[in-house]
């Protein structure tokens, strides 16, 4: 097939998780013969480049008919919107697509997302406006039955008019049913398939492991909750002195994150910034992910793939499709840090079973791979074309 990815980012394959997705999965497809092309729609002047061998045509925004000309010149079959939750978008395919093109649009959040969260988002949202006052419970529930509605709205539109619907994960479809209940008629369209992962070649038996815990992911409370990341490495920091925690990434919370440490004298916490996250895999024993929820949790795959035993509160749908518990890594009920703290504690007093699960959690990551990754993918168009 011909095949067209579509996002609205400016295409950067090692900056953000929509476009290493497209990135990947550009290259699982053209290694199966498929001719692929990705169309990055931002408001940018139009022209084509040349990545890795696959054609990157920047459009326009203000130029959709450029997008039907793509398509038409390239004889697209199948046009893959990575926005897939984007009505507008959605829309303007559905326009510009050779008559015979199917569209496959995906989901790469929870769906979910804001109704589990609402109401630390809105917090934010008002703080950050500095119209606070606005942040009560009638206010809430008037924007929350709102949200509802418009994905009822939205989200109908585009599974009924689209070939297919595919999600991070096949347990996000009850969730994407109790936000619009009228989907269910259109369930043969919808489809979980995660993102895909490329294993390292590594013996885990002899890597270098030293007694370090390292979190990985934005600094921010609101999805990461980053603040019970240190009140759960208060409690282990007495307990265990001769283990180390590191920290990478940057966000919003970093400068109150130091200044906790520094008032409580956690001076084993090491935060390093925005860097590569390779090499500190390699050396940590335990990853630590505390957030609310995610899309899918790549950097839990990422942990497993350096034989790093990931520990997360089981908190959204994926997180049990990724992890199984205590077989490759551990699941803590939402949001009790006690028992975060005392698991920890299990591991780090018990070698050999870290050692366990960190095999267990390499092997793990083989499903996952571009291989098993693509046989899903092959059913869907299959199925769109039967």
């Amino acid at each position: 097939m011909n095949i067209a990815l579509v996002l609205t980012h400016k295409f950067e394959p090692n900056e953000g998780g929509v476009q290493r997705t497209t990135s990947k999965l550009a290259k699982i497809f053209e290694a199966q013969r498929h001719n692929v092309i990705i169309v990055s729609y931002v408001n940018d002047t139009t022209s084509v480049k040349d990545y890795e061998g696959i054609k990157l045509f920047q459009v326009n925004e203000r130029e959709p008919s450029a997008l039907k000309k793509i398509f038409q010149e390239e004889q697209i079959d199948c046009i893959i919107n990575q926005m897939g939750f984007s009505l507008e978008l959605t829309k303007l395919l559905l326009k510009v697509k050779p008559r015979d093109t199917k569209i496959i649009n995906t989901l790469r959040i929870n769906p979910l997302n804001f109704y589990d969260n609402h109401k630390n988002t809105l917090k934010d949202f008002f703080e950050r406006k500095k119209i606070g006052f606005l942040n009560t419970y009638i206010t809430r529930k008037i924007i929350l039955a709102y949200h509802i509605f418009r994905q009822n709205v939205e989200l109908g539109f585009i599974v009924k008019n689209t070939d297919a619907f595919v999600m991070l994960s096949e347990k996000f479809k009850p969730e994407l049913l109790f936000l619009v209940p009228k989907l269910k008629k259109y369930l043969h369209k919808i489809h979980g398939i995660g993102n895909p992962f490329l294993r390292p070649e590594l013996d885990i038996k002899t890597l270098p492991k030293e007694n370090i815990v390292v979190y990985v992911g934005s600094l921010n409370i609101r999805q990461k909750r980053v603040d019970l990341l240190l009140e759960i490495w208060e409690k282990l920091h007495a307990q265990s002195p001769d283990w180390k925690f590191w920290v990478l990434g940057e966000g919003p919370e970093k400068k109150n994150m130091e200044e906790f440490c520094k008032k409580n004298n956690l001076d084993r916490i090491h935060f390093f910034g925005n860097v590569n996250p390779n090499d500190y895999y390699k050396k940590a024993k335990i990853f630590h992910m505390t957030s609310a929820f995610e899309g899918f949790g790549n950097v839990l795959i990422e942990a497993q793939s350096y034989g790093c035993v990931p520990m997360l509160f089981d908190s959204y749908s994926a997180a049990s499709d990724i992890v199984y518990h205590n077989e490759n890594g551990i699941l803590v009920q939402p949001f009790d840090c006690n028992e975060y703290a005392a698991e920890t504690k299990k591991l780090m007093d018990n070698p050999e079973k870290t050692s366990e699960l960190a095999l267990n959690a390499y092997e793990n990551v083989l499903r996952f791979s571009y291989e098993e990754t693509y046989k899903k993918w092959e059913k869907v168009f299959e199925k769109i074309n039967s």
